[in-house]
């Protein structure tokens, strides 16, 4: 049979096979991949933060322009409850970089695991970030134990049962014989410390005090310069917590011409005798004559 080709309908070609989409696959993949590492980063930087302070930042604000400045920073960030705002006014990194630990020892000719107040916080020489970094948590441990210290001497203050008071500001073992002294106890703990009444008065002023002799004093203050290596001042701030007054106690230094808090305590602190165990909180009554 003869067949007419120019009739017949043109044949459809066959459909090319579609090649895989391997570009947008990749381009899915790398992104995927780029999505987890920023995740990984961040949650990174979270725990770092959360835990203590993420490498590189700082935990020492910008310093003052005088003691004074510092003390009163410390005193509002106090009353604010914000405990890293309280460290910041601190020497932390400046701390680290400069604080004479020979020196410290030449002064005490003593050394114990413990340490000042159960803390060992006399930082270790080597500068490794491991070393860096447990010197700095040593230094909040610090303060923190001599925060802890103040806000008990403010809800002491409340308290009726002066042989818990009398154990307190000596450092001496209360001893709980029944369940109302435990009773005493747990309603000091529990209270509020009435922080946030605080009222800064200013500065008490030391220069007619007894305790401001020429020899020891001198001895004192040169040996705490030797040992922060920096110029440092004593501070006291007088303060009403609650309708009671209390001088704080501070030794302030300064680094790179800014101030900063350094320790809890003072001269004027030892010399008019107060606890160790206030965290430089001293009640106002040891300081009477000075206004």
């Amino acid at each position: 049979m003869d067949y007419n080709y120019t009739n017949m309908a043109p044949m459809t070609p066959a459909p090319e096979p579609k090649k895989k989409g391997t570009g947008k696959a990749l381009v899915f993949l790398i992104g995927l991949l780029i999505g987890a590492c920023v995740a990984a980063v961040l949650v990174l930087t979270l725990a770092r933060t959360k835990g203590g302070h993420a490498k590189g930042a700082k935990l020492e604000g910008r310093g003052y322009d005088t003691p004074e400045e510092a003390v009163e920073a410390y005193l509002e960030n106090l009353k604010a409850g914000d405990f890293n705002g309280i460290v910041s006014t601190f020497a932390m990194e400046s701390y680290n970089e400069n604080y004479n630990t020979r020196a410290y020892y030449e002064k005490t000719r003593a050394f114990s695991v413990m340490g000042n107040n159960g803390q060992q916080y006399v930082k270790l020489g080597d500068d490794s970030d491991l070393v860096t970094a447990v010197n700095l948590e040593n230094r909040r441990a610090y303060i923190a134990a001599n925060v802890y210290r103040q806000i008990t001497v403010s809800m002491l203050a409340k308290v009726d049962n002066e042989d818990l008071k009398k154990s307190y500001t000596g450092g001496e073992t209360y001893v709980l014989n029944d369940n109302r002294q435990i009773d005493d106890l747990m309603g000091f703990l529990d209270s509020a410390p009435g922080l946030k009444n605080m009222k800064i008065r200013g500065l008490l002023d030391t220069s007619k005090a007894d305790a401001n002799s020429e020899g020891p004093r001198k001895t004192f203050m040169e040996g705490r310069e030797k040992e922060w290596d920096g110029d440092i001042k004593d501070v006291c701030m007088e303060v009403e917590i609650d309708g009671k007054d209390y001088v704080l106690c501070m030794t302030c230094v300064c680094y790179d011409n800014r101030w900063y808090n350094a320790e809890f305590v003072n001269y004027y602190m030892y010399a008019y005798g107060a606890s160790a165990q206030t965290g430089g909180l001293c009640e106002k009554e040891l300081f009477d004559g000075l206004d």
